[in-house]
């Protein structure tokens, strides 16, 4: 092989080791996406999106979270149109055995069901302190503990509304005597709209713990994750009052 040669047989040996990195430079990571009901103004929402980004990143995968609505944020997740469910209470699969979602088994937070009320001497301790009368109580609609709860003592007045923003307004104006929440996302949310009329704690009156969901074609992934959340968080989780 002549000098001449032997320099173009390097140079195509050289574009084609660039084009080839070039190739794998470019290649995207793989991409896991949750729904999530806890709405993007509310700043747990960016909490948990920044410890699930870095979770995932440990592991070789980029992360998204976008805002559905509590049912339909179940309804992409169960479906494989999202890859999880951003929060939900211990025993939503056992409560759902059809469903398509495995808990990822490391506790995020505590909290505790709150109900408001524009009557600033309402107190309320347990869930039979509901009963004492006849009260028109809010939640949101396909907030799965809450509407399950709520119907195990059968409770007359039960009105489903849209979002927490929607139910604290109508607490406000009088038209629900009580709207039941997350504590933390409610108290929150509340700070990010305005009230025609005060409202106020009525007493915080179940305690949950919450936990986030992987559709389960991601089960491999899960004992890694897992791994990965432990070393991000408390042990006992995140408190909220």
């Amino acid at each position: 092989m002549t000098s001449r040669h032997r320099r173009c047989h390097h140079a195509l040996l050289l574009l084609g080791w660039l084009l080839l990195s070039s190739h794998v430079i470019a290649e995207p990571r793989p991409k896991i996406v949750f729904s999530c009901w806890i709405p993007e103004t509310v700043p747990l929402h960016q909490r948990v999106n920044t410890l699930f980004s870095e979770s995932f990143d440990a592991l070789g995968y980029d992360f998204g979270m976008h805002y559905r609505p509590n049912q339909r944020s179940l309804m992409e997740a169960n479906a494989g149109i999202s890859d999880g469910d951003c929060a939900r209470t211990l025993d939503y699969r056992d409560n759902n055995p059809e469903s398509s979602l495995i808990r990822i088994d490391v506790l995020l937070a505590r909290t505790s069901m709150e109900a408001w009320s524009r009557n600033p001497e309402l107190t309320l301790n347990t869930e039979q302190d509901l009963t004492r009368e006849s009260l028109r109580i809010g939640y949101v609609r396909g907030h799965v503990v809450v509407k399950e709860w709520i119907e195990r003592h059968e409770l007359p007045n039960l009105i489903s509304v849209t979002s927490t923003e929607h139910g604290l307004k109508m607490v406000s104006a009088g038209r629900l005597d009580l709207f039941i929440g997350t504590s933390i996302s409610t108290r929150q949310e509340m700070q990010q709209i305005e009230l025609a009329h005060p409202i106020y704690s009525a007493g915080h009156v179940l305690e949950i713990e919450g936990y986030a969901y992987l559709n389960e074609t991601h089960r491999a992934l899960l004992p890694s994750l897992e791994r990965e959340l432990r070393e991000r968080l408390p042990t006992d989780g995140w408190q909220f009052e």
